[in-house]
């Protein structure tokens, strides 16, 4: 009779701890992040402005390299204000409690150019 509860007892504390630790897992993998409309539309506004940024530097490039230093310049300004967005966009996603929201918005730019291409 005494070993009878004893081996009822660990398989019950076993399926026990089970239960708990898939319980566990469980909840911390199907959280889903819920994101404010601000930080929403805040990325998709930095990830136009590296995409402005990079596009401006290409043809820079083709200017410079076709002789055009007058586009040069004219493109190196809308650089330099594409970047000033950039930063201004940082500095509100961080208030906002976004991570590293460059390296996030260059992170998203190349999953949909995968995405695209593919």
């Amino acid at each position: 009779m005494k070993l009878m509860k004893k081996t009822v007892f660990l398989l019950a504390s076993g399926l026990f701890f089970t239960v708990a630790a898939m319980a566990q897992t469980g909840a911390t993998t199907s959280t889903t992040t819920t994101q404010n409309p601000a930080v929403k539309s805040g990325m998709k506004d930095m990830r136009h402005d590296i995409r402005d940024e990079r596009k401006d530097k290409r043809e820079r490039a083709k200017a410079i390299e076709n002789g055009n230093t007058a586009k040069a310049k004219k493109l190196t300004k809308d650089i330099h204000a594409d970047q000033k967005d950039i930063n201004q966009d940082k500095k509100q996603l961080q208030s906002e409690g976004v991570k590293h929201p460059i390296k996030r918005a260059d992170r998203q730019i190349h999953k949909q150019n995968m995405a695209h291409k593919g």
